[in-house]
């Protein structure tokens, strides 16, 4: 991501420069990583197998406790006030998230009575079900960022993704039953496990839980204390992301990289990239009917362009490990939706002001 704002080193922290350089940088490190999730899958493996058992209830591991902290950590950064200003729009915000989960949605029952007269069934097997879980997920926290990074309306990203997080227990299983019904029966079944995850109290506890302590670590913090505090968060963030793409991404990565025959990659890459430029095509589409100035239609095209892809890789890493392929599409979607959000931060920046 490049920054819009330049700060003078000599006044940035370790931390803080740290952090900048992981933002800066991070579409190639995060294809780093998948790189070496392939190469060196090992420790990846290690992270994700690694238990969780410092409260009671059923045992878990490393990889929820990472959504929870991401999850937390974004929390923390939100500025009540900022929030409070979208109160003035909830017809917006209620159209962008039925739009962020109900358009692409019908993409995957497009897809999938389409993709099997396109690719034969062994390209393509188990590859919806990871453009369907992609598609139920809740706004990605990393839109924030993107938003933030191009001068957009911050508290529009920021109400997108709590009230979507808020309402993910409810939103998502029944999302996934709906897309199931145009899937085939293997695939069906796989469906049927995530929603029995997604509707678990486990979820509640490792998604909910965090946020809102997040929300009450910011109102009790206050402004100026969190905003202090802002490049040692974004530097766990950027790390925890990056650790939990490698842990996940061990996986599959190392299979697809040698395994996978071309058709399956390309369909891969095709599935993955559609609910992102779907998003983007809802986003232009709804600012143009909502007429829209520049700093919210950001938020849009990045809130309805980018899913909570790391939520994804851990239910799928839990639930269906035995699936490589549906890590994989996800894999596809958490790298490809940061090359879209790039891209319209450059059109961004180069497009005329309103």
């Amino acid at each position: 991501m490049s920054s819009h704002s330049n700060n003078s080193a000599s006044s940035a922290t370790p931390l803080a420069r740290w952090g900048q350089l992981l933002h800066h940088y991070f579409l190639p490190i995060l294809m780093g990583v998948y790189v070496l999730a392939g190469v060196a899958p090992g420790p990846g493996s290690a992270i994700r197998e690694y238990p969780i058992s410092f409260l009671p209830g059923p045992e878990i591991h490393a990889p929820l406790a990472m959504v929870a902290l991401l999850l937390f950590c974004a929390a923390v950064t939100i500025d009540w006030s900022q929030v409070g200003e979208v109160v003035n729009r909830p017809s917006l915000v209620l159209v962008a998230l039925l739009a962020g989960w109900l358009a692409p949605a019908i993409v995957v029952a497009l897809l999938g009575t389409l993709l099997p007269a396109v690719f034969e069934h062994d390209a393509s097997a188990g590859m919806l079900v990871g453009l369907a879980m992609v598609a139920a997920m809740p706004v990605a926290n990393s839109s924030a960022g993107w938003t933030q990074n191009s001068g957009g309306n911050v508290a529009l990203c920021l109400a997108l993704i709590v009230l979507s997080i808020f309402l993910s227990p409810l939103a998502t299983p029944q999302m996934l039953k709906l897309m199931g019904l145009a899937l085939q029966e293997s695939d069906t079944a796989k469906i049927e496990r995530l929603v029995t995850q997604f509707s678990g109290a486990k979820f509640i506890a490792w998604v909910i839980v965090p946020s809102a302590l997040g929300g009450a670590t910011a109102w009790l913090l206050g402004r100026e204390r969190v905003v202090s505090l802002k490049p040692i968060i974004r530097l766990i963030t950027l790390s925890d992301i990056l650790l939990l793409n490698y842990a996940n991404a061990s996986l599959a990565a190392r299979k697809a990289w040698t395994e996978e025959s071309w058709t399956a990659l390309l369909s891969a890459v095709l599935i993955a990239a559609a609910v992102s430029v779907l998003g983007i095509v809802v986003a232009a589409a709804l600012a143009k009917a909502f007429r829209l100035k520049r700093p919210t239609r950001a938020a849009l095209l990045y809130g309805l362009s980018m899913k909570h892809t790391g939520l994804a890789l851990v239910l799928a890493g839990e639930v269906l490990a035995e699936s490589p392929r549906v890590i994989l599409v996800i894999m596809m979607a958490t790298l490809l939706q940061h090359v879209v959000a790039a891209i319209v931060d450059w059109r961004m920046e180069h497009a005329e002001p309103d």
